[in-house]
């Protein structure tokens, strides 16, 4: 007996409701089924609005209550009750799932592909205003400070949600595009930070150009190993148009101290970076470093004697008009020189992140 027929599923994200609506009703057609939620109400009453339509019209709609606890955890939980009720009717043969803006792909496609047999995950589709792009990615802005934040513990900034929507992307839809002055800039832009996206310009009433929805180009593992690799050579792209992306890596340790005074220097021009590095005080301890716009976060990723490396520091940045000779000599002038390698008691060294991680 053949396994049921599984149901393909869009995953829609993105800042702007208003740029993704024409985006929305390109991929409805007669046999697509949507779920849009929205987060407007979210400040005010605590609360993520759903509606369920196809193309002959408003199906259902209710509302998620999100408490003071993870806002996407809880969208995750009770959405999946309510996607499988609309699997069960058997009246569509393609869901859309249009998220709220501050929600990332990564977390919903994952609970997707670990407890809905039923349904196959098809395209994550981001739409990015190709106007704002430069600047929301460049930024330090919380998304609390917009009203956009997922609940009170949601401390993201803009520009972390935003490259993150974009590198789990299989379709990344330009909005706005003959509104730039740099498109092309834009595109490379967009492969740098994920080339495994496909770049779809929308026209100036906001229609996408070319397929959006249903094409099978989401591979989950690929995705996952994109999203999760810290840094790697393969993430390097061809500089041009004013894009670079860098390499940086040394087998010496860093001074935890002149890395933090140099934290702004670092992520001047830098829209996206990640990495390991190898805190001086902490020489057992492999460390996560993450940066986009003018915000950079550290955090422990376990032992070095857990892994098949030596200890090292690598760090992938990506940035627009980016000097890498000048990031580069920033990031050297932070490591032990070769007199404290030798004498200094690196454990004895202040340490400015204690309590951060």
């Amino acid at each position: 007996m053949a396994a049921p027929r599984k149901i393909p599923l869009t995953l829609l994200v993105g800042l702007s409701t208003t740029l993704r609506q024409p985006v929305l009703d390109a991929m409805t057609d007669a046999a697509t089924v949507v779920i849009a939620v929205d987060q407007d109400e979210l400040t005010r009453r605590g609360v993520l609005a759903w509606q369920v339509f196809d193309a002959s019209g408003p199906i259902d709609a209710g509302e998620f209550t999100v408490g003071d606890d993870c806002g996407a955890c809880q969208l995750i939980e009770s959405l999946l009750p309510l996607l499988g009720a609309l699997i069960e009717r058997g009246h569509w043969r393609h869901v859309v799932l249009a998220a709220p803006p501050a929600m990332e792909a990564r977390p919903l496609a994952s609970a997707l592909v670990a407890t809905m047999p039923e349904i196959e995950v098809d395209t994550v589709t981001c739409v990015v205003d190709a106007v704002l792009l430069v600047e929301q990615l460049s930024g330090d802005e919380l998304l609390a400070e917009r009203g956009l934040a997922l609940g009170p513990p949601d401390r993201r900034n803009v520009a972390e949600l935003t490259a993150r929507q974009i590198e789990y992307a299989d379709v990344c839809v330009l909005a706005n595009a003959h509104r730039s002055a740099i498109p092309e800039r834009l595109h490379n832009l967009l492969l740098h930070l994920n080339p495994r996206t496909t770049v779809v310009d929308a026209d100036p009433a906001g229609v996408p150009s070319g397929v959006v929805a249903r094409t099978g180009l989401f591979d989950f593992v690929a995705a996952e190993a994109w999203a999760g690799e810290l840094a790697a050579e393969d993430r390097l792209q061809p500089s041009g148009d004013g894009v670079t992306t860098v390499l940086w890596r040394s087998t010496r340790p860093l001074h935890p101290v002149r890395l933090n005074d140099a934290l702004e220097d670092i992520v001047n021009g830098v829209v996206r970076s990640r990495g390991v590095v190898w805190l001086a005080n902490r020489p057992t301890q492999r460390v996560r470093w993450e940066s986009a716009g003018f915000s950079a976060s550290l955090g422990m990723l376990g032992e070095w004697s857990d892994t098949e490396h030596l200890a090292e520091c690598t760090l992938v940045a990506t940035g627009v008009g980016l000097d890498p000779v000048r990031l580069q000599s920033v990031l050297d002038a932070c490591l032990l020189t070769e007199s404290e390698l030798a004498t200094l008691d690196w454990q004895s060294l202040d340490d400015p992140f204690a309590g951060v991680f």
